[in-house]
């Protein structure tokens, strides 16, 4: 299944919408002004209920970003050291994350090498879009989604 996310470059509190295939908002995303360590929150974009929430672990060596889903941790994002590339996995499942995390084009795959995700993001000038092909699996989609976004937490955290 696709969604798409558009960016905004110069935004002060970080708000965007996640869109299906129709360009229908399925999720709103929100993150927190003032915060120890970065977080985002995502809510369904009909009813306003709380779904997924990312927060920084502040005490870490390499940035770590938890994610929950309805209030209960279900997993953790994880930056490793890598002599030629960012490696990033998510322990709590097994996955890993290969290919260009700079370019924002890489996959997400389980322990079996079975693909997860797809995230594709192309450059445009007042914001930044995204595409993520999300395959069915046993998680839900907006679990995926949250790691989607605590992937790019870690991608930006890393550079600060």
């Amino acid at each position: 299944m696709k969604f798409y996310m558009k960016q905004k470059l110069f935004s002060l509190r970080e708000t965007f919408d996640i869109y299906d295939s129709n360009r229908k908002s399925i999720f709103k995303v929100q993150g927190k002004l003032l915060s120890l360590g970065k977080q985002l929150r995502v809510t369904d974009s009909e009813t306003g209920e709380y779904l997924v929430d990312i927060h920084q672990k502040v005490v870490s060596l390499f940035p770590k970003m938890q994610v929950n889903y309805h209030g209960k941790h279900i997993a953790t994002v994880e930056s490793k050291i890598s002599l030629f590339k960012p490696k990033y996995t998510i322990p709590e499942f097994g996955w890993v994350v290969r290919g260009d995390i700079f370019a924002h084009d890489y996959e997400i795959l389980d322990k079996n090498g079975t693909l997860i995700a797809t995230i594709n993001k192309k450059f445009l000038s007042w914001s930044d879009t995204f595409e993520f092909d999300i395959r069915e699996d046993d998680v839900p989609f907006v679990v995926i989604i949250g790691i989607i976004l605590a992937i790019d937490m870690v991608m930006d955290s890393a550079s600060d």
